[in-house]
């Protein structure tokens, strides 16, 4: 099970895009993802002019953020008693979906 999942909220921790607050869109490989509206480029296309393209970013540079509490959290996955998985948030013991 992963920690992260697409449509997560995140934060970027390091980079250009320091303290931006966006969406994972999808994963790209185990450890690059594509984050909304961070990385973006301009790229010639011949016959289109440019277009806009986003790049991956590393999953260690993006953080959780619980957007009601505006906090950046890291997540642990926990096993219950009926061996079930569960993604839980640290600094407040939020269970995520």
């Amino acid at each position: 099970m992963k920690k992260l999942k697409a449509w997560d909220p995140v934060i970027m921790i390091a980079g250009k895009y320091k303290w931006k607050i966006s969406t994972i869109q999808k994963f790209v490989d185990d450890d690059r993802i594509l984050v909304k509206g961070i990385n973006e480029v301009k790229k010639a296309v011949k016959g289109k002019w440019f277009i806009k393209k986003i790049l991956p970013v590393h999953v260690s540079n993006v953080m959780y953020y619980i957007e009601d509490q505006k906090k950046a959290t890291k997540i642990k996955i926990t096993i219950d008693k009926k061996w079930k998985k569960t993604r839980e948030a640290t600094k407040v013991k939020l269970t995520l979906k």
